[in-house]
């Protein structure tokens, strides 16, 4: 199905009298204050249908419950700021409720965790040989002492680039709760990408506001985006999976430690390397897209605009943290002690950032095909059908592949349903 659609729409860019099929489709709700986006997103549903229903029910029903929150405030006239970076189409307060649910999901994540940490700890300090880590993918003492020495090359890299200690404490515990929650989220609900709710340096900028950091700090806050904030893909998530998929197929650990290690090491240089080049064969400026232009000027804008206008402690915006971090606490709770319960509390911490608000829809459709076939034919129908899903996702990537190989031949290029 996807293949055949970017097929129509491929031939359509090099042939006018092939007509296109435009499955863009928006609706207006509440007095056209808040717009949803239904456009349905192949390798979503293909993917979406392997997820669990409580997991998939709670990403589609969280964006649909912040889209009607965003609406309602927008017809009250409620605001407590203008939207911030990486954030949208969510408001403040929506984007705030997500990310103090993220703050919970990762700190309770470490805390039903702590027996196996202080295990982890006294094996690394200890040598204890009643603790076995020949399974992990790195020694415990490795793992342990390469954390305290990034965590010190962090600190004084971001000491170097113009923070102060305070901020550059605040800015990386905020880095590390969107990395570490990203990474749980994209492992357990099965999602290609995702992004903070609130991005690392704009939560800095709203806990500690402008003065403390000053013009060097905003500068040096502003010129992380790339890798702070515009993470929809990055290597701890990718390594999670990988670890994941290393488990059900039982690869040993070690050994796909080293090919993780030259992955990221082949992608480093081939990027570095690709990106310099054009540039100075071409020229940075006419590159255009995201990366060359929209992202540069973006942060251009809103570092000029914090150095111009300071900004004092965000309450307000800390306040709806605060109600995030209560929210996902009752949902947890609620979730751990009624058996059945049908909405897992992992999509309030989605929130309604862009690529969300992209695919909610697609994991919705997802979740009813999901729910009828577990209803109407049990596991034997949902298990005859698989194939199918999977079959969408590996249309929707093959195609899409294999027109880029033609237009870099032919010249023309395409926006296809992939997301």
């Amino acid at each position: 199905i996807p293949f055949g659609i970017n097929t129509i729409n491929g031939l359509s860019a090099y042939y006018n009298f092939i007509p296109g099929i435009n499955l863009n489709s928006n609706l207006p709700i509440l007095r056209r204050s808040v717009v949803l986006r239904l456009t349905p997103r192949f390798e979503v549903i293909g993917l979406g249908f392997l997820l669990s229903l409580d997991v998939s029910l709670g990403v589609w029903f969280f964006a649909f419950v912040a889209n009607l929150q965003t609406g309602i405030q927008r017809l009250l006239g409620f605001n407590i700021g203008p939207m911030q970076p990486y954030s949208p189409p969510a408001p403040p307060s929506v984007a705030h409720i997500a990310m103090g649910a993220l703050c919970f999901l990762v700190f309770s994540s470490f805390w039903n965790s702590r027996h196996h940490l202080k295990n982890v700890v006294r094996k690394a300090f200890t040598g204890a040989p009643d603790i076995d880590d020949s399974d992990e993918l790195l020694s415990y003492r490795t793992a342990v002492f390469g954390i305290i020495g990034g965590t010190i090359m962090a600190m004084f890299w971001l000491y170097r680039a113009g923070l102060n200690f305070p901020s550059a404490t605040i800015f990386l515990l905020c880095c590390l709760v969107a990395f570490v929650g990203l990474a749980r989220i994209i492992s357990q609900t099965g999602m290609a990408y995702g992004v903070a709710p609130v991005a690392a340096p704009v939560l800095t900028v709203n806990a500690l506001g402008t003065p403390i950091l000053g013009p060097a700090g905003l500068t040096a806050l502003g010129l992380s985006f790339a890798w702070s904030a515009d993470i929809r893909t990055f290597v701890m998530a990718s390594a999670a999976t990988g670890l994941k998929i290393a488990e059900i197929t039982r690869l040993e650990y070690r050994r796909l430690l080293w090919a993780i290690l030259l992955a990221i090491l082949t992608t480093l240089i081939g990027a570095s390397w690709a990106i310099v080049t054009l540039a100075y064969t071409y020229g940075g400026i006419n590159l255009g897209g995201w990366g060359f232009g929209g992202l540069v000027n973006y942060t251009g804008r809103w570092i000029a605009h914090n150095i111009t206008n300071p900004e004092p402690v965000h309450f307000w915006h800390l306040g709806f943290g605060g109600l995030g971090i209560v929210l996902m606490g009752a949902l947890t709770w609620v979730k751990n002690r009624f058996i059945g319960f049908p909405i897992h509390p992992i999509g309030l911490t989605l929130g309604l950032t862009w690529p969300i608000s992209n695919i909610w829809f697609s994991v919705f459709l997802a979740w009813l095909i999901k729910a009828f076939v577990l209803k109407y034919g049990g596991a034997h129908l949902y298990m005859k059908i698989r194939p199918f899903f999977l079959g969408m996702v590996l249309g929707a990537f093959t195609s899409t592949g294999l027109w880029l190989l033609i237009d870099y031949f032919g010249g023309a290029s395409h926006t296809f349903t992939l997301t």
